[in-house]
């Protein structure tokens, strides 16, 4: 678990007396050129990986410059992945559903046969109940999968009544923990004790989340972030360690350290990042008022970035600085220590492009 309209050249309305602009732009250097489009990327430590043409997963260690093909996705489904890396190893999703829902999701390593690890499946596409995808991360040692299922009370021959408000109920939900060696489609241990999850990340050993609205009115039978809701952080052991009631919407989280970063929707519309000390519950204070389009929140060791269209920023204390503006709408845009990368498709072509930040 996002497409956004990209941005002018000029700072995005609503953002632009907010921030500082970099003392120059830094430039960023490319890492991957893609005979087709990219669509999805994904890093962690020294590798990255990427969904691309004819739906190859693709890991590249950094350091020497190997490349492995982990897995594949259907290719008429590829622009529909998600991809998460924990090191070596990677884990996608996929909608493979027809008339029905169902997201596939397998898992795969350098060197290794690719495995396949869960199919979640719904009713009828649209109309029916089912289990719903909310995404997958990965960090270290981790690689996680997250679904809620939803239910509605009144069904005719497995559809749900039209017309009903409310109607769809979440009743069950988790986070599965993808482990390396694990037989293909058994189960993953699922972390216990945890809220129904509409979004989720996952970093340095918790997991964070944001609980899934219930009911959903029909026609918005995705899961949902519950309005005015909370940031939930457990260990992966499912022991509660932080849980804040925000007024808003969340729309991204990060993790990196003690802290737990939230990219908060305000209920005027604009969007703020949040951190807090997760140990602690300590608050810090909040960034300066962001675009209503601001995304894809990352952080590590290096700072905390996220996008506005193509626009990419830092956030220093409380006002975020302009690091560069990407040639095209990023894909994954995550930070990895000093390393920030994303991906772009340009005239029909992929790139996978980085830059490192000043010390």
């Amino acid at each position: 678990m996002r497409g956004l309209l990209a941005a002018a050249l000029l700072l995005p309305l609503g953002l632009a007396a907010a921030t500082a602009p970099a003392a120059r732009p830094l430039q960023p250097h490319t890492l991957v050129t893609t005979p087709g489009e990219i669509h999805a990327f994904a890093q962690d430590g020294d590798r990255i990986g990427w969904i691309a043409e004819a739906g190859r997963v693709r890991v590249r260690r950094l350091s020497t410059r190997q490349t492995w093909v982990v897995g594949r996705v259907d290719p008429g489904r590829a622009q529909t992945a998600a991809l998460a890396l924990a090191g070596s190893r990677a884990l996608w999703a996929f909608d493979s559903g027809g008339n029905s829902e169902e997201t596939t999701i397998a898992r795969g390593a350098t060197g290794a046969k690719p495995v396949g690890v869960d199919l979640l499946s719904g009713g009828v596409r649209g109309t029916g109940d089912g289990v719903r995808f909310s995404g997958v991360a990965g960090d270290g040692p981790t690689l996680a999968y997250g679904w809620v299922v939803e239910q509605c009370p009144d069904q005719w021959f497995g559809i749900c009544e039209p017309g009903v408000p409310d109607e769809m109920v979440a009743t069950l939900g988790g986070i599965a923990l993808v482990r390396a060696g694990q037989p293909a489609w058994h189960a993953p241990p699922v972390i216990p004790g945890l809220a129904f999850p509409a979004i989720f990340t996952v970093g340095d050993g918790w997991v964070a989340l944001a609980p899934a609205r219930s009911p959903t009115p029909t026609g918005e039978w995705s899961p949902r972030v519950a309005e005015d809701g909370p940031v939930n952080v457990y260990s992966l052991r499912g022991t509660l360690m932080l849980s804040e009631r925000l007024d808003g919407i969340v729309r991204d989280l990060a993790l990196f350290g003690d802290r737990v970063v939230v990219l908060l929707e305000q209920p005027n519309g604009s969007r703020v990042i949040q951190r807090f000390n997760v140990k602690s519950g300590a608050r810090l204070l909040p960034s300066r008022a962001l675009s209503p389009s601001a995304a894809d929140v990352s952080a590590s060791s290096g700072g905390i970035v996220f996008r506005v269209g193509r626009s990419i920023y830092m956030l220093s204390g409380r006002t975020p600085k302009l690091l560069t503006r990407a040639t095209g709408t990023p894909i994954g845009l995550s930070i990895e220590g000093r390393r920030v990368a994303w991906a772009v498709n340009l005239r029909g072509r992929g790139q996978i492009v980085a830059l490192t930040l000043p010390r």
